[in-house]
């Protein structure tokens, strides 16, 4: 019971965060329209050497008229911003987040296939290509932010290493591990909670502190995926006995890759929703009184 509690309460701590920020624009909504919104969201992922292209983007949506016009504009320059890859040390991620996802969609591909999932098995696949496709671009847009992708990224391991430590590490542990009370305190409060407010430490910026925990959450999830996904790969309808699954081998392959998917949503949302909590909190701790006013001459 306290751990759905504190699961009821976290949404709520994220609310208040917002309001305290800005409580006008948390009640009143932006001043702005949403191409400008957007526009101006993508031109803050390019870096120094296309900050001028950016400008130039922003300076041209001021010129177009209509509200559809302009959101075609600002579509077009959002992709393009986030289709470009980042430059230094975020590509490295950029591109293993890359990998790992096309892993993962590659094998589930080939089990969908080998056991005769049918109709259903591809539909899945598309859900999952869907929301792969949807944490890959939230990737991207993180680890442009500065100073996000080395703790972002070691946030994810660290969340991916205590799951299967929990777990195990064994294919069987994959299908059959079920959590007690304290393992879900540990995985979806502690682990979180503790990976929001060090990247808020870590920068001494809250700001910085939730993209740490977003990005930690996305690469925890797809990593995850990868593991379980070869799991099943290597288990098939081995091990323990799926009742869901009906005891049948594509039953009960097809039960466990969509377990993989559900886990996949529901973990990554949870670790990023209590680290967005955390690191608002942890802001408290670091944040600097204002600079006093300079005086003004007579």
């Amino acid at each position: 019971m306290p751990f759905f509690i504190v699961f009821l309460l976290t949404p709520m701590c994220v609310a208040i965060a917002l309001y305290r920020r800005n409580p006008r624009r948390f009640l009143d909504g932006p001043t702005e329209d949403a191409p400008l919104r957007l526009l101006r969201w993508s031109t803050g992922l390019l870096s120094a050497r296309r900050a001028e292209w950016g400008q130039a983007m922003l300076g041209e949506l001021a010129h177009l008229d209509g509200r559809r016009r302009r959101l075609r504009f600002a579509l077009g320059c959002a992709g393009a911003a986030l289709i470009m890859p980042p430059w230094g040390r975020a590509a490295a991620g950029h591109w293993a987040a890359i990998a790992i996802t096309a892993g993962s969609l590659a094998m589930y591909a080939r089990l969908t296939v080998h056991y005769g999932l049918g109709t259903g098995g591809w539909i899945a696949l598309a859900v999952l290509g869907i929301i792969c496709a949807g944490y890959l671009l939230g990737v991207s847009a993180l680890l442009r932010r500065p100073g996000v992708a080395l703790p972002g990224l070691s946030g994810g391991v660290f969340a991916t290493v205590v799951g299967l430590s929990m777990s195990g590490f064994t294919a069987v542990d994959q299908v059959s591990f079920i959590p007690s009370p304290w393992q879900q305190w540990v995985m979806v409060i502690a682990v979180p909670a503790a990976i929001g407010a060090a990247g808020t430490l870590w920068r001494r910026d809250p700001a910085a502190g939730r993209r740490v925990a977003r990005l930690a959450a996305l690469s925890a999830g797809l990593l995850r995926l990868l593991y379980a996904t070869v799991a099943v790969a290597v288990l098939g309808a081995g091990g323990p006995p799926d009742a869901a699954g009906g005891y049948t081998i594509r039953g009960t392959v097809s039960e466990r890759l969509g377990n993989n998917i559900v886990d996949l949503a529901v973990g990554t949302l949870l670790i990023a929703m209590v680290g967005w909590a955390a690191a608002a909190l942890a802001g408290y701790l670091v944040r600097r009184p204002p600079a006093p006013a300079p005086a003004q001459e007579m």
